[in-house]
């Protein structure tokens, strides 16, 4: 896995051919101060466009800005740079294909769009194409190795973004290349190819094909897991995987990865996996386990406070238990259901909402506006899984601590 030849990768490159960009001038880089935009910036191309939607389609939204053409973007254009100080296990085979334009800009959508999600504490994917591939790469590298390409992807990101001189963007480059082996390299393919299953229908066989056929890994022999919903990847190393058909290879995944938890479609757990607390009611969601606890106990918190009329993930209502709705409806969404909602011992409603995943943000957002519209007398916050504060209303003349 730590070499890679130019024999392995050609296959991949002649599947890449038949969707073969017209020719452009190269890149050439353009250093603004970080942030600043300019007339001259060139647009996205036609078959870049394309490109995005097909990978977007497949993983979900991009987490990190996408800029306006990635072909000509500092990210891509050091990504390039990189193949100078790579390895000389890899280092031909990593010329070859970051000399491909599509390949080039197919992984910078995997840096803007899968890696980013390793930014969080606990990473998350909820999209099934997401969940079932990290599965898949936990079980070929193992879950320190992915993680470490995923942190070198978004460190390169970073400081490619930050670089205000040539030199700088150099020694990002440069940085990231000499993190990069041959197992890293083969990450990189993954999930940039498989992110095109329209513009890249077939890779011949040879060289890289067995790891980019279809996921349908079948751990020691037992079901495919091919129905697998969310994972996430906790504090301790643990991979928690949930989906309709995963509990049935429950015992021959966790043999292969050591520590894992599983849950099935229903939400029970398989073996040793997280149960779901439903003292205030059923689960929120029976996919994201995190989601569920943190409603669970802010309202125990709220019970031992004095609070009263605690619900759970139910219509919002009043102080007077009175249905509320939206006089400004978003796409016909007339009423919304709080995550935690409770009255207050001074009769003041309070209603919270949890944003588990940083992509549905914009989502959260306008359920908290429409929530503050629906009722201006009570107390509405938005916080991450982590504590964190995004927005809170607290209505004129209400103590708030």
């Amino acid at each position: 896995m730590e070499k890679l030849s130019v024999e392995e990768i050609r296959p991949l490159l002649s599947a890449f051919g038949f969707f073969r960009p017209p020719a452009r001038p190269r890149l050439r880089l353009m250093m603004e101060l970080p942030g600043a935009t300019s007339p001259g910036q060139p647009r996205a191309a036609s078959w870049e466009l394309r490109l995005r939607e097909e990978f977007l389609s497949q993983y979900g939204p991009a987490l990190l800005p996408v800029p306006e053409s990635l072909e000509s973007s500092r990210l891509t254009l050091a990504l390039r740079l990189s193949t100078r100080y790579m390895d000389d296990g890899i280092r031909e085979a990593a010329q070859e294909l970051f000399s491909a334009p599509v390949f080039l800009v197919s992984v910078s959508l995997s840096v803007l769009v899968y890696f980013a999600a390793w930014l969080a504490p606990e990473p998350f994917f909820s999209k099934a194409f997401a969940a079932a591939l990290t599965v898949r790469l936990s079980l070929l590298v193992g879950l320190v190795e992915l993680g470490h390409v995923a942190m070198a992807c978004l460190q390169l990101h970073q400081e490619a973004e930050a670089a205000t001189t040539p030199q700088e963007l150099e020694a990002a480059a440069e940085r990231f290349g000499k993190s990069i082996g041959g197992t890293a390299l083969r990450v990189l393919v993954v999930v940039a190819s498989l992110g095109l299953p329209q513009i890249l229908p077939k890779v011949p066989k040879g060289g890289l094909e067995t790891l980019l056929s279809p996921l349908r890994h079948a751990p020691a022999g037992g079901p495919a897991l091919e129905s697998l919903t969310t994972v996430q990847i906790v504090a301790d190393g643990t991979l928690v995987v949930t989906g309709v058909a995963a509990g049935t290879s429950a015992t021959a995944l966790c043999g292969e990865l050591a520590t894992c938890a599983m849950m099935d479609g229903e939400g029970g757990a398989s073996g040793s996996g997280p149960k779901l607390s439903t003292r205030y009611g059923k689960p929120h969601t029976r996919q994201n386990p995190p989601h569920n606890e943190a409603i669970e106990e802010e309202l125990a918190r709220r019970e031992t406070a004095g609070h009263t009329d605690l619900r759970k993930n139910k219509p919002q209502v009043d102080a007077t238990r009175q249905r509320v709705y939206d006089d400004k409806p978003l796409n016909r969404v007339r009423f919304r259901k709080p995550d935690t909602s409770s009255v207050r011992p001074d009769g003041v409603r309070h209603n919270i909402n949890y944003v588990s995943n940083p992509r549905d943000m914009r989502r959260e957002l306008d359920a908290f506006d429409a929530m503050v519209r629906a009722d201006r007398n009570a107390i509405h916050e938005l916080f991450s899984l982590d504590g964190t504060l995004i927005r809170r209303f607290v209505p004129q003349g209400v103590s708030f601590p």
